[in-house]
């Protein structure tokens, strides 16, 4: 559902003669366009950081066609219609750069914490914008849509493979303080050395607690526990 809303917000856009082949590397101009697909939005989480402010959000973009041998500067606007994140809790820097010789570009934007980030997810979309020197790349590649959250919610990594093999029963407290510990918020069920690997981590963790007469409990006050038996 979330990829088909995504969708239609690509249509509504308004641009409707725009095909991939329509971006010709041969012309004399250069084009510029984000590297992520706009239908796949962008996760930003104070989860992984729980202590600090801010945080710095990278955001990776292409030129389609040849370097240059001076600096480019490409322009990014916020997409009004389509973002609902409070203007003080983003800083989005005016002028962006494209350096001699290169053709990526790593644009920073700094989300700042607050307290409405601890109940609901906002969202931020942006939009390339043509400038001096590019124009603009693969309408699909336009635009992208970054999501700042402090909300803790059961990821859909977290089905039956993690329940009966690795991390057990989920819980917000124990998803926090494993993204606290490991630094991982995502996990493919399908790659069991790494879910094996994170979940001895946690699992490690959990004990040491434990060692120093301090469990840590669940909000039931059960004792917090993986069901990872090696290691």
């Amino acid at each position: 559902m979330r990829k088909l809303y995504l969708l239609f917000i690509v249509l509504v856009w308004g641009v409707t003669a725009c095909q991939r082949d329509d971006i010709k590397v041969y012309n004399s101009a250069d084009y510029i366009q984000f590297e992520k697909n706009v239908v796949d939005s962008s996760l930003c989480t104070f989860l992984i950081a729980p202590n600090l402010g801010e945080l710095r959000f990278p955001v990776a973009v292409d030129v389609v066609g040849l370097s240059a041998k001076q600096d480019r500067e490409y322009k990014v606007e916020v997409m009004d219609e389509l973002t609902n994140a409070s203007a003080g809790n983003y800083d989005l820097p005016e002028r962006f750069v494209i350096k001699a010789g290169c053709v990526k570009d790593t644009m920073w934007i700094t989300f700042k914490n607050s307290p409405e980030l601890k109940v609901a997810p906002q969202r931020l979309a942006i939009r390339l914008v043509e400038s001096e020197d590019f124009e603009l790349g693969q309408i699909e590649h336009r635009g992208n849509i970054i999501i700042v959250s402090d909300v803790v919610t059961k990821p859909a990594w977290w089905g039956a493979i993690m329940e009966y093999y690795f991390l057990g029963t989920y819980s917000d407290k124990k998803y926090r303080l494993f993204i606290q510990e490991t630094g991982i918020l995502d996990l493919d069920p399908n790659d069991l050395n790494e879910c094996r690997y994170y979940t001895l981590i946690f699992k490690n963790y959990l004990k040491q607690k434990k060692d120093e007469d301090t469990p840590v409990l669940e909000d039931d006050e059960s004792e917090m526990y993986v069901v990872l038996s090696a290691g």
